[in-house]
């Protein structure tokens, strides 16, 4: 066992290796290799204790201030990072954040001029509706520079607090946020994955709660939207799923599949029947004014409704027998056309997915399953017509436009299991003006490891148009870049986010390894910042002592601040993310969070947190 002594300010401290990190008496010169005193999952204090001053026997040395700390070259370590550094940290204070704690924003909702962001605690109690749920809409300042207790509410006016209606909903299993009325206002995107009608359990709801400068003085009065009786000053427009159990909102992303300008809504009922028990089935909402009101819309009854004009249906082919089509989903223009492609995985693999709405039997919540090894379907935009009206899609050859399925697979060095967990697509990672596409698998083995969790960007994703293979058939003019998860269990690349953070004009990747190990903490959990750059290797190794070098590709690591102790397991940090410009610099800021990061009361043990990290900190750590 080493021992390492580290003097100044007349006292000299011991740091034995292989203990978890803490900071120490505000101390920022310990090397990265340095495992000092620790606390486990969130801010709480706990884990090893301080370690005991030893009397220096020499004059201390002039210490010269580091002026950011928590950079080590290329590296963020969380756990050094204040407020004052770019950093804001939302502390959760309800429910259980091991099943998801999904987070959203960069959108301004409430027209101030800054862009806000919101935390889902899809297990909270409130008004003691159990799983009832509750979202918390924090509005942004223009600052990232703030510690905010989600424990005190009201808060000072900066937070609208979202709540479900009924008991084991879960609103907020999933949220987004984007423009889909077309006002200029950033709306809140709320999944409610087992509501429940008076007559279907389970069927599942969204709800878009639409921005408005009203949300202003809700915060300033500490205002609740409460789901099952919302303010009449606040236009929400709930969907409600088909069919018992279907299970709509599931997942929700937001883009613009018919190029008008206006974000389109694509939603996941992932246990619809409609093509075989658990089949899964997308519809896509398009845009427009025409969503701007207050109304509860069944799906099932949308013939005598105006909505009926503008929402798709989009299931998957005949016989896909639990394929979960929908689980996951994005969109996202490929062939840069200015009009977004749909991007629907047959997969699920999510401790979320397996909570069972009130009153379902048991078994009727399936948290594992899709298409073997997981499957990828491209619904490009030429299937959706401009004037669409009651269109209905099946993702087969049957379409009149152009359809890619593309499957995982089992090769030497690494083999998928739940291929497509994980999408972005639409953006330009390497710099060449084609757009490029992201999908992760979060139980992929890679290099031997299991569960270490795997991702694949596929270069000029256009040349994907038209493919029905899996990924050892694509031809060998299609490139890609294979990105291995650092460790057994990380699970990484099955989450990730993308934006310009450094503001050099590429936009920029992170994949997420929610249970790494960062410097000896266990599951603290390590984002990983692949800049932008037109040369990217075949494979991209995680592992510590496998990262290319810099001389060969430029990443950087940000490191979870805190592991697992006792009762309490680590920070889990990047189960959930999103992206934008939080504080107006021209940079896209991470907004990610802590799935399991404890709050600031001591009963708020594992409730997970939300954190925004400016992208002028991260640039700091870029090579």
């Amino acid at each position: 066992m080493a021992i390492v002594t580290v003097k100044g300010k007349n006292l000299e401290y011991a740091f034995i290796f292989g203990q978890r990190i803490v900071k120490c008496c505000g101390l920022a010169v310990f090397s990265a290799l340095l495992y000092a005193c620790g606390g486990g999952g969130g801010s709480s204090p706990g884990g090893t204790p301080m370690p005991t001053p030893i009397p220096s026997s020499s004059p201390s040395p002039t210490v010269t201030p580091t002026p950011t700390p928590f950079i080590s070259g290329n590296n963020l370590d969380l756990l050094w990072m204040e407020p004052n550094s770019g950093l804001i940290r939302l502390s959760g204070s309800a429910g259980l954040g091991a099943f998801g704690v999904p987070v959203a924003g960069g959108h301004d909702v409430n027209g101030d001029g800054f862009a806000d962001f919101a935390m889902a605690s899809m297990l909270a109690d409130p008004q003691a509706r159990f799983d009832a749920g509750q979202v918390d809409l924090v509005l942004g300042s223009g600052a990232i520079t703030q510690s905010i207790d989600s424990g005190v509410f009201p808060q000072g006016g900066n937070i609208v607090r979202i709540i479900g209606d009924g008991v084991r909903e879960m609103a907020g299993s999933e949220i987004w946020m984007d423009d889909v009325n077309g006002d200029g206002l950033g709306d809140l995107l709320v999944a409610r994955q087992n509501y429940s009608s008076s007559d279907r359990i389970g069927n599942g709801a969204l709800s878009i709660i639409f921005g408005s400068t009203i949300l202003s003085t809700l915060a300033a009065e500490g205002g609740v939207i409460d789901l099952r009786d919302p303010p009449d000053s606040i236009r929400i427009l709930t969907l409600v799923g088909e069919s018992a159990l279907d299970r709509l909102g599931i997942w929700v992303r937001a883009g613009d599949i018919d190029g008008d300008g206006i974000a389109d809504i694509a939603v996941g009922a992932d246990q619809s029947d409609l093509q075989g028990t658990n089949s899964g089935v997308v519809y896509v909402v398009r845009g427009g004014e025409h969503l701007h009101v207050t109304q509860t819309q069944d799906l099932a009854d949308l013939s005598t409704s105006p909505l009926d004009a503008h929402i798709a249906v989009v299931r998957p082919p005949p016989g896909a027998i639990n394929f979960h089509f929908g689980a996951t989903l994005n969109i996202g223009d490929l062939d840069n056309n200015g009009r977004a492609e749909l991007l629907v995985g047959a997969t699920i693999n999510r401790a979320g997915a397996s909570l069972r709405a009130d009153g379902a039997p048991s078994g009727s919540a399936q948290g594992r399953g899709g298409a073997p090894r997981g499957r990828l379907y491209i619904v490009w935009d030429d299937n959706f017509p401009a004037d669409w009206r009651g269109l209905d899609l099946v993702a087969n050859g049957d379409l009149t436009g152009s359809l890619t399925e593309l499957g995982g697979t089992d090769q030497a060095n690494f083999s998928n299991r739940s291929f497509g967990e994980e999408i972005l697509g639409g953006e330009d990672y390497d710099g060449d003006g084609e757009a490029d596409l992201f999908v992760g698998d979060i139980t992929g083995l890679a290099s031997g490891r299991v569960d270490a969790g795997l991702g694949f960007v596929f270069f000029s994703a256009e040349g994907l148009k038209n493919l029905q293979t899996d990924i050892a058939g694509l031809p060998i003019t299609q490139r890609m870049s294979v990105i291995y998860g650092p460790e057994a269990g990380t699970i990484s690349s099955d989450t990730a986010l993308h934006g310009d953070f450094d503001g050099d004009g590429i936009v920029d990747l992170v994949v997420a390894s929610p249970h790494a190990t960062a410097l000896g903490r266990d599951s603290s959990g390590a984002l990983h910042v692949l800049w932008g750059q037109s040369s990217w290797p075949e494979i991209i190794d995680l592992a510590d002592q496998n990262q290319p070098s810099q001389e060969v590709f430029s990443l950087s690591n940000i490191w979870g601040a805190h592991g697992s102790a006792p009762g309490d397991t680590g920070d889990t940090l990047g189960y959930s993310a999103a992206a934008g410009d939080i504080d107006n610099d021209g940079r896209v800021d991470l907004i990610v969070n802590e799935m399991v990061g404890n709050g600031v009361a001591a009963s708020s043990v594992d409730v997970g947190n939300l954190l925004v990290i400016s992208g002028a900190a991260v640039s700091q750590a870029k090579p």
